[in-house]
């Protein structure tokens, strides 16, 4: 999900993907667009283009897991928080602030090295079915809700 450029690692996940018997669904759009769709012919590949908010939650609820293979050092990445959100679990790079968001469930990844890629997709299809969904998503909306974020600010200012 997002935009369809270099430095989100698009095309590490396009590679490992075309190896795999797994569908992938690609959502958004952006400068690659064009040339990922011509590279990336395999029926297993399904480029989305860009979607609403309303179609990305409801394909987050669909999908068994996401995968965020940025290669910049993205501080909160929305992608993240928006799948935990719907109890979809996150395999995701050992980069930036998707560590620190991904800690919180047993059913997320990371990985360091595109290598990694095909075999780790291959476990989290193995092990997302036993996912409580329900779980993952009721703690990622508390954990990131207003009311928690408030109360986070109030103990790094002193306030409580």
């Amino acid at each position: 999900m997002g935009r369809l450029s270099q430095e989100k690692g698009i095309e590490s996940l396009l590679k490992a993907a075309s190896r795999l018997p797994y569908k992938l669904y690609i959502a958004g759009s952006g400068p690659l667009d064009a040339d990922l769709k011509k590279k990336y012919t395999a029926n297993n590949i399904i480029f989305l283009g860009h979607l609403g908010a309303k179609d990305t939650i409801e394909l987050l609820k669909k999908i068994s897991f996401t995968v965020i293979p940025s290669i910049c050092y993205e501080n909160n990445p929305l992608s993240v928080i928006e799948s935990m959100c719907c109890g979809t679990p996150v395999l995701g790079r050992n980069m930036g602030g998707i560590p620190e968001l991904v800690e919180t469930c047993s059913f997320n990844h990371l990985f360091t090295q595109d290598e990694e890629l095909p075999s780790l997709i291959t476990k989290m299809f193995n092990t997302v079915v036993s996912a409580n969904r329900n779980k993952l998503s009721t703690a990622a909306l508390q954990r990131y809700s207003g009311e928690h974020y408030y109360q986070k600010w109030l103990e790094i200012v002193g306030k409580e």
